[in-house]
């Protein structure tokens, strides 16, 4: 991809973030008041494959508007959020003051980060919904292996491209729709958002589907060496229209579906 198109892409998807934020805050999905009174919005993946973060410091790319970074730092983490979205980034700060939590949040393009932050860190944190948004893995997995210590610890977990082969509305029934193989962006317009279907805004999204092959290879010619990878049969969100829930933070497919696999987590280090 040209430096021209990726840069178009990534400032329409700006837009949509910019566009979508305000509904976020108010949205179901992310109950702010409840996230003030306590709940936990990691998953327990997330928790265990990152691990005891107290006094150590942690950055979380493409953050939004930072639950589950002020999570890690409600943890014992010194943690930073990195997002390019100026609206969400406003509200992090304002959620961490009125939480008293120490956060730093800086609204910068995530490949551009290195060049905002003043450290290096023991955790880089990475979660659902983050990769499918970027044009070009190669700089991304750089950036993660510039941003962590020597000896530091990236973890990610997060849709596994193959989810992203079937068509998500009825009545199709698991019918594939998507290529996997793809560098090109799949560029559709859409009325509302995953946390706020019914809010009316249209937006104009530029979509990325990485093969395995691609997040792992990147990862693993930036220099990191990778010490765990799992797969799971389950999603965060009701990723297809026929997906149930099946505990608080999981949704699967009813048995007669069989399984996919839905999301994949992994640990690394530098």
């Amino acid at each position: 991809m040209s430096n021209d198109l990726r840069s178009a892409a990534l400032t329409a998807n700006r837009a949509v973030w910019e566009t979508w934020a305000p509904f976020h805050f108010a949205a179901e999905c992310y109950d702010i008041p409840s996230f003030k009174a306590g709940r936990e919005p990691l998953d327990p993946i997330s928790l265990a494959g990152v691990g005891d973060v107290k006094g150590r410091t942690l950055l979380h790319l493409q953050c939004h508007f930072g639950l589950d970074t002020l999570s890690w730092a409600r943890r014992g983490a010194l943690v930073t959020g990195v997002d390019f979205s100026a609206t969400a980034i406003a509200k992090a700060r304002e959620i961490a003051v009125d939480m008293a939590l120490a956060a730093d949040f800086v609204c910068c393009d995530v490949y551009d980060a290195p060049t905002h932050l003043e450290r290096q860190y023991d955790v880089v944190f990475t979660s659902v919904g983050a990769l499918c948004w970027l044009p070009d893995l190669e700089d991304w997995a750089r950036v993660v292996a510039r941003c962590l210590k020597r000896g530091g610890r990236f973890f990610i977990f997060e849709s596994h491209p193959a989810l992203y082969l079937f068509d998500e509305r009825p009545p199709a029934g698991m019918r594939l729709k998507y290529p996997y193989f793809v560098r090109a962006p799949l560029i559709e317009t859409e009325t509302g958002s995953y946390a706020a279907p019914h809010s009316g805004v249209e937006v104009t999204i530029h979509s990325y589907a990485h093969p395995l092959s691609d997040i792992v290879g990147s990862l693993l010619r930036a220099g990191l060496r990778i010490t765990t990878y799992d797969e799971y049969p389950w999603a965060r969100w009701q990723a297809l229209p026929w997906m149930t829930r099946r505990d608080e933070y999981f949704w699967e497919l009813p048995r007669e579906f069989g399984e996919i696999p839905m999301m994949f987590s992994l640990a690394a280090t530098r």
